[in-house]
This record gives C-alpha cells, structure tokens and sequence, in this order.
C-alpha cells in the first residue's frame, strides 16, 4: 500500500485549518501562518529566525502571549491558545538566563 502523499513534516496539519500568529519583538512585529497543531517551540524557532536574534541571547528568548508575563512552553499546542480562533498575538522577550535546570 503507498502512502497518500499528505505527510508535510508539520504534524497535525491536516484539516485544512491554520493560525495567523503575530509575533512582537521590541518595535517590530511579523506575521506567520502555523497548522493549529504546531508547538510553541515551532513558533519560537522561527521568531528566533525571522527577527535575526543573535545567537549569544536566543536561549534566553521567549513566548509570552501579549499582555501576559507567564512563558510559554514549548510543547504547548497553538490551538490550546486560540481556541476555535484563526489568530493570536504573541511577545518576544528576554527571560530568565537560567531556569534552574544544568
């Protein structure tokens, strides 16, 4: 039996259903288009890129939803954070250097 052809790498990106997600870093912002089962991770991995984030801070980069201060994590589903909706805003910042974990 062969395959149908719809394995695109993204995981749960079938359904036809996608997030427009903001993204805000210091008086920038850009606009990238995720399946609703993309993780956090995903986002921050393109913000890191699409924003030019030196390498010597990108570990210390991460996702807030805007007007929160709670860090995201990085296995969290996008849909979890726009429920039924088809866009969320979100908050590049600096956070803690170290997270208490060697």
């Amino acid at each position: 039996m062969e395959g149908n052809g719809n394995g695109n790498g993204n995981g749960n990106g079938n359904g036809g259903s996608a997030i427009s997600v903001t993204v805000n870093y210091q008086a920038a912002s850009k606009v990238e288009s995720f399946p609703r089962g993309a993780k956090v991770s995903e986002v921050l991995a393109w913000a890191i890129t699409a924003f030019s984030i030196d390498d010597a801070i990108a570990t210390e980069i991460e996702l807030v939803v805007t007007g929160t201060t709670e860090e995201l994590q990085g296995s969290k589903p996008l849909a979890s954070l726009a429920p039924g909706g088809s866009t969320l805003t979100l908050d590049l910042v600096r956070g803690d250097i170290a997270n208490g974990m060697l």
